[in-house]
């Protein structure tokens, strides 16, 4: 099935406003199971748009989500604007007091037994909120961390789905700060707008990686953690351009999501179909012990006897910028 079938969404929404404990509006849209009243509701994510981006940003997202779950799901997704940016009031950047506000509000109206949580945060120490336009309807949204060194190697790291936070944030700065021009994001939004019009294939992925290397105008080297792990070998297998990867923990289970691949074959998305392809640019694959998607040991097998040298397969229980610098640094000789 190349594309989507078109019908009636399976999801309304709800725009309201909450107000904040220091009595600021917030602009807020509610996406939700059509068929499905508050108690029914079991699951609530909340998407941060991140400053000074608006919920316009991710509401494409919040539909997306719920529309798979069906007309009769148990999960909604919020979206609001920031105050003071959008629809919301408000002239200072106190976020914080936003996120305890949209909580309360939660646990009020659906009770505290609601599964809470927030996608994202609103601000990043050090990265630099940059939009690339893919294609006509499609962004990726990253976060951009300039080297000072003239020259010098282009990274893109994946964060784990949903959820490039502050230790993510710390990484890419720490790599910028050591010559790697790097742009972060979080694939999962990506994703989920590349996918609205059209179930994503091969080909489209490789096209959109293709625009991505054009408009930042290198030949990138990927960092991508557990989960996005899947996304950064299909990069590195789909695109020569990739010079070469890092694949932390587990990796298949990147393209479970049937609202965003095309999965028609039930093979289309089998990594070892595309890993061969890497060499001769050079792919680590990471173990990251104590984390609950770390690893599988029959994965990792399976990918590293699917891969060729220049290859490394590693054990790590963190991933330390030095760890990070250090297998940069061994793919850089193997160029």
């Amino acid at each position: 099935m190349l594309g989507k079938l078109q019908k009636d969404p399976d999801y309304i929404e709800e725009y309201f406003g909450i107000l904040t404990d220091d009595d600021l509006y917030l602009d807020c849209v509610l996406v939700r199971p059509r068929l499905t009243p508050d108690e029914g509701l079991k699951v609530l994510r909340v998407w941060v748009p991140r400053f000074p981006l608006t919920k316009t940003s991710v509401i494409g997202c919040a539909r997306q989500e719920v529309q798979a779950y069906g007309a009769e799901g148990n999960m909604a997704h919020l979206v609001f604007d920031l105050r003071g940016t959008g629809e919301s009031e408000g002239d200072n950047q106190q976020f914080e007091i936003d996120l305890q506000s949209i909580k309360a509000w939660a646990e009020e109206r659906f009770g505290s037994q609601l599964n809470f949580g927030f996608l994202g945060a609103p601000t990043l120490a050090n990265g630099q909120v940059t939009i690339l336009p893919i294609r006509a309807g499609v962004v990726m949204e990253c976060y951009y961390y300039p080297t000072t060194q003239l020259n010098r190697p282009t990274l893109l790291y994946l964060s784990s789905y949903g959820n490039f936070d502050r230790f993510d944030d710390a990484r890419c700065a720490h790599l910028a700060a050591n010559g790697y021009e790097v742009y972060g994001l979080d694939p999962m939004r990506y994703l989920l707008h590349a996918s609205m019009e059209n179930l994503l294939q091969p080909p489209q992925i490789q096209q959109d990686l293709e625009e991505i290397c054009g408009l930042l105008g290198a030949e990138p080297y990927v960092v991508a953690l557990p989960i996005s792990a899947g996304l950064g070998l299909l990069w590195a297998g789909l695109n020569q351009k990739v010079r070469g990867v890092i694949a932390i923990g587990r990796a298949q289970p990147a393209f479970q999501a049937k609202h965003i691949f095309d999965h028609a074959h039930p093979h289309t998305f089998m990594l070892t179909r595309y890993t061969g392809r890497i060499a001769p640019r050079p792919v680590v694959l990471v173990w990251q012990e104590g984390h609950p998607l770390g690893g599988d040991k029959q994965e990792m097998a399976l990918l590293y006897k699917s891969t060729a040298e220049p290859r490394r397969a590693e054990r790590t229980a963190e991933v330390s910028p030095q760890f990070l610098l250090d297998l940069l640094a061994w793919m850089g000789e193997k160029k």
